[in-house]
């Protein structure tokens, strides 16, 4: 009796141990993972060194998919959207590691729309901000996809994971809806592109890092009347201005660092790569199978 089951379980072992390398043998041993776009991707505001998300979601996969990730990253604070394509258009090495990507991250469209409210935020009314930023459109919807298509053209195959953006404002500015809607138009832009593509995937970002701690509907509501009443609601550029740049070691959001009041901190980049890894696991077979 003892025999048998010593050799039933030694065959459920030797089974089970077959089945894992069976399904481990179809994927990848190693991917190339290529990070494309602006300072989220250079990784303003993180202080562990790790390019932001980038060796982050390396580090996540490393460990969710037992896959050794290499990871190239061409990310530069400030690029709009056309700065970034003729900046990889120039960089031969940027070139080849897109054509051996096995998976490329983009972000883009945030200094495409700062650039637009810097330049509307005299305008008089709430109303007359949302119309500059609905002028811009056109631009910023042919420069993303010229910049898609050309990152499809160097690569015939790797998925391409297009991060939305989000209203780092939001804390201080709870009371003006409009910037947010802002933000969501040039996020509808990214997301309505990668609907009609297969190749392109969207990374909703807004929730997370807009909103950061205040997840309830009631505290946001709390911070929206508390702005109100401090008059943040005001149109003229210099309270902008002054809430961007303000010297302080406190962030009221606890996702955005403290250096800008603009970027992720360290948290706000862990929680970018978990949604990129989500949003990744959606479509392994894209580019972890062999």
């Amino acid at each position: 009796m003892q025999r048998k089951m010593y050799l039933f379980l030694a065959s459920l072992f030797a089974f089970f141990i077959v089945g894992i390398g069976t399904v481990n043998a179809d994927n990848k041993e190693k991917i190339n993972l290529v990070a494309v776009g602006d300072s989220l991707t250079e990784g303003v505001g993180d202080t562990t060194k790790q390019q932001g998300y980038t060796k982050r979601t390396a580090k996540k996969l490393n460990k969710k998919y037992d896959v050794d990730v290499n990871t190239s990253n061409y990310g530069k604070a400030g690029d709009r959207s056309d700065q970034i394509l003729a900046r990889i258009k120039a960089n031969s090495q940027a070139k080849k590691n897109i054509k051996q990507a096995d998976a490329i991250v983009l972000t883009v469209g945030g200094n495409d729309l700062q650039q637009t409210l810097f330049k509307a935020v005299f305008s008089k009314s709430q109303s007359a901000v949302t119309k500059h930023v609905e002028q811009a459109m056109p631009d910023y919807t042919e420069h993303l996809t010229e910049l898609t298509d050309f990152l499809k053209k160097q690569n015939k195959d790797a998925p391409i994971y297009l991060f939305g953006n989000y209203n780092p404002l939001y804390v201080y500015l709870a009371n003006r809806e409009d910037l947010n809607e802002d933000v969501k138009i040039y996020n509808d832009i990214n997301a309505n592109l990668a609907s009609v593509d297969d190749r392109i995937y969207y990374v909703s970002t807004f929730k997370t890092l807009t909103f950061g701690q205040y997840k309830t509907k009631a505290s946001r509501e709390k911070l929206r009347k508390s702005s109100q009443n401090a008059n943040r609601g005001s149109l003229n550029n210099k309270v902008v201005t002054k809430t961007l740049t303000a010297e302080k070691n406190v962030e009221l959001n606890r996702y955005i660092t403290t250096q800008d009041h603009y970027h992720p901190n360290n948290v706000g980049y862990d929680k970018m790569s978990t949604l990129l890894v989500k949003k990744m696991s959606g479509n392994k077979q894209d580019w972890l199978k062999k």
